[in-house]
């Protein structure tokens, strides 16, 4: 975030949005696995569905795809109520709706440059809201 922020301020806005969809990315998966979601061997989002379940494991996505399948997965996390209880403090995740993890190879003529400054509050809530769970011991 304080990278974001410093790209953001010399208006290196794509650079800047980049690393904004990273912190909600990082953010929310920090999240899931503090409620339960079992990281793999490197502390990711495990590649593959826990058992009985088979394919691509649905929160191993880049936003905004990570923040679409967070709703729709919550049976999937152990503590789904807390993560639902820290999600709420993030009311603007999916302001993440047009980002890309391929914009980093757009040009920026292309880029969705007025979207940043969403980017960047739905980033600030986030970090927030991490913020909140590291006082409460969650992380």
């Amino acid at each position: 975030m304080t990278d974001a922020e410093a790209l953001f301020t010399t208006g290196r806005l794509a650079n800047a949005g980049q690393l904004y969809g990273f912190v909600a990315e990082c953010g929310l998966k920090a999240l899931l696995i503090a409620c339960g979601i079992k990281p793999d061997a490197e502390g990711s989002i495990p590649g593959k569905r826990p058992a009985p379940n088979k394919g691509k494991h649905p929160l191993r996505e880049h936003v905004p795809l990570l923040m679409k399948n967070i709703p729709e997965e919550f049976q999937i996390i152990p503590d789904g109520a807390q993560a639902t209880r820290y999600l709420a403090l993030v009311p603007n995740r999916n302001d993440f709706h047009d980002w890309l993890i391929d914009h980093r190879y757009w040009r920026d003529a292309a880029l969705p440059i007025t979207s940043v400054n969403q980017w960047r509050a739905a980033a600030r809530e986030i970090t927030t809201m991490l913020d909140q769970a590291k006082q409460d011991g969650v992380l």
